[in-house]
């Protein structure tokens, strides 16, 4: 059996966005990662769990705008196998829904390059648990379906609503921008006011959740979606059964509840405080200067995002 003479790839799952939903796996890759190269929304703490010397680089699309083509990110993979013996390539969400993971995985075959898809959880998992209800529900809502509104060059195509025609849920990601689209073609094909859902943020401490009607939620959305954030729709008859964003009820908030931290001390203990911010409903990154040589690449990342303002709190792990 031949020894390939490349590194290994990894199309890794970053999950919905809160680091405590990323799996061990994925967590153990990117700490021995001799590079990453990762989508737009992925967690920039998650990031900082590389090795402060490797370079991460940036290869997400932002939708409706001019960004980097698939193309030239099979490009940069490839290349980076060449170069680098554990290759990671990071996608938010789960990698094999609506992440062109298949296209990236056939480049990779074709130059030999062996690779693994390593699953992450996806959006409307996430989203489902944030209300507290499953995506589907015995004798409500048998299936589920996951679709985009999100098409090739941007062509106006219809989304696939079969499931919920027949008592299903539909999970729509990349769909808000075409709300209104969307809308228009189920009741064009179903006539039913469905309950739906427009969440935001998904896991984040700054999550936002719209409840409403096909008939009302267009309004509610354009109230009061935070701006340019990441949305999914979900529709169908089991969104009727949430009351709203679940949490576990205590006597008093978390310490660190809807707060926005930087973290300082040594990097480990640093990297396990920001984890128990998150799980206490707050955002944290962790302050570079530890005395770890930092790759530029990870100090243009933290600065970019590591921005101190008024409601910033300094934490000493």
């Amino acid at each position: 059996m031949a020894v390939s003479t490349t590194g290994h790839v990894y199309l890794v799952g970053a999950g919905p966005g809160n680091p405590n939903l990323l799996t061990r796996k994925a967590e153990h890759l990117i700490r021995t990662a001799d590079i990453v190269l990762y989508d737009r929304l992925v967690n920039p703490f998650i990031l900082q769990l590389a090795a402060p010397g490797i370079e991460i680089v940036d290869v997400g699309k932002k939708p409706y705008s001019r960004h980097i083509q698939q193309g030239e990110i099979n490009d940069i993979i490839v290349e980076a196998a060449y170069k680098h013996q554990k290759v990671v390539r990071l996608k938010g969400g789960d990698p094999a829904i609506f992440a062109r993971v298949q296209e990236e995985v056939e480049v990779l075959k074709s130059h030999q390059i062996p690779c693994e898809i390593v699953p992450g959880i996806t959006t409307a998992s996430a989203a489902a648990a944030a209300l507290g209800i499953g995506l589907t529900s015995r004798n409500i809502s048998k299936s589920v379906t996951f679709t985009t509104g999100s098409f090739k060059d941007s062509q106006e195509q219809e989304i696939d609503i079969a499931s919920l025609i027949d008592g299903g849920t539909l999970a729509i990601y990349m769909g808000i921008k075409r709300l209104h689209t969307i809308i228009s073609q189920i009741y064009k094909q179903v006539g039913k006011d469905y309950p739906i859902c427009a969440i935001f943020n998904v896991s984040y401490s700054n999550q936002v959740v719209i409840q409403g009607k096909l008939s009302t939620i267009e309004d509610d959305v354009r109230e009061a979606a935070p701006d340019d954030a990441p949305g999914i729709l979900l529709v169908g008859d089991a969104m009727a059964l949430t009351d709203g964003p679940t949490f576990i009820e205590t006597d008093h908030l978390p310490e660190y509840f809807g707060k926005q931290c930087i973290v300082t001390g040594d990097r480990e203990a640093a990297i396990n405080k920001a984890f128990e911010i998150y799980d206490a409903g707050g955002y944290a990154m962790i302050d570079p200067n530890t005395g770890d040589e930092y790759h530029q690449s990870q100090l243009d990342l933290i600065y970019r995002f590591m921005q101190m303002d008024d409601i910033t709190e300094i934490i000493k792990a």
